[in-house]
């Protein structure tokens, strides 16, 4: 048997329960992991929640796929992101050992077929959700990547940042923002980044233009940028689609990781995740082994169930400088 938590239903952390659950065999393509770290994401928690937001990603989602919205019976995992090591292997799971430092993300959009979940001992993944860990990269640095890593990259590729651009990302100290602002830079973009007031010093050793939140946030990003915006990526949602059109951008120059209703009919792109591709993940964890990109992570809680509704709660205040991660290791 091996813990892992998971939820009956809807709600805070509260919900929240640790199981004993039957550790299963690979199937073909798959892989099964000792999880080491797993990492935590705001969408984690508006998951078990049941946050009706979502429902407007399922819509969009339904249009392509109908029949993978409707939604399992409980119980379910949480999940996503985890780093550990393979102690077994699927028939045509190829390019994998038994031994094998690995991190990945158990990939699908909320509301779809699955009970998987990371926060668990031991898990079961497709081989296309997992990547070999560089060795210079801890488990608890490699399992703060997933969803991040594949939301900045696909909301840059969808976005087309190019050298040229002068990028505003808002939320840009979070968990996604601080990646996204790097993975920017690396494309060569300048990037004003939009955070608390004590979050400039830690946006300045990025290399990022930092401007404070709040009211007449646009005339300091006006101030502090060296020319004329030419993309914006919201991180964070509330008004910021609408602070792009107060800076003269239209269209496919702004793009949202937090869908609404307002957002959308002023033309923003729903972005993220759905614009990633393979070898994303892979890409974004050889930088951050390599310094080329760093990682912050705020606060690392052990696998204990008050520990992890601790840090869920953590992460709803929606403060959090980088990500929060649940260590599994032993020793």
């Amino acid at each position: 048997m091996s813990g892992a938590i998971q939820y009956r239903r809807f709600g805070g952390p509260e919900v929240l329960e640790m199981m004993d659950t039957p550790v299963r065999e690979p199937g073909d393509g798959e892989l099964r992991i000792v999880v080491k770290a797993a990492g935590l994401n705001p969408m984690d928690e508006k998951v078990f929640s049941g946050d009706p937001r979502l429902r407007l990603v399922g819509f969009v989602d339904a249009l392509s796929k109908p029949a993978q919205w409707f939604s399992p019976g409980f119980p379910k995992r949480v999940r996503h992101d985890f780093a550990g090591i393979v102690d077994a292997v699927g028939s045509g799971a190829g390019g994998f050992a038994v031994g094998d430092a690995v991190l990945g993300t158990l990939r699908g959009a909320p509301g779809t077929k699955t009970k998987r979940g990371s926060l668990a001992e031991h898990l079961v993944a497709p081989v296309s959700d997992v990547v070999h860990k560089p060795e210079a990269l801890s488990f608890e640095s490699a399992a703060a990547l997933g969803v991040v890593a594949q939301t900045a990259s696909g909301a840059l590729r969808e976005l087309d940042v190019q050298r040229t651009d002068i990028i505003v990302i808002s939320a840009a100290a979070g968990g996604v923002g601080s990646l996204a602002v790097q993975l920017a830079m690396q494309r060569g973009a300048t990037v004003v980044g939009i955070a608390g007031e004590s979050n400039a010093d830690f946006l300045h050793s990025l290399g990022v233009i930092p401007v404070a939140h709040g009211a007449r946030v646009r005339d300091r990003v006006l101030a502090a940028a060296p020319g004329s915006v030419t993309k914006l990526l919201d991180c964070y949602g509330g008004d910021y689609v609408q602070l792009g059109l107060s800076l003269g951008l239209r269209g496919s120059a702004m793009g949202t990781l937090v869908p609404s209703p307002r957002a959308i009919f002023r033309g923003a792109r729903f972005t993220g995740s759905r614009h990633a591709q393979p070898g994303d993940l892979e890409a974004v964890a050889t930088l951050v082994a390599s310094g080329a990109v760093k990682t912050a992570i705020a606060h690392t809680y052990p696998f204990d169930i008050e520990a992890v509704r601790d840090a869920f709660r953590e992460l709803s205040g929606g403060h959090v400088r980088g990500k929060l991660v649940v260590s599994l290791a032993t020793s």
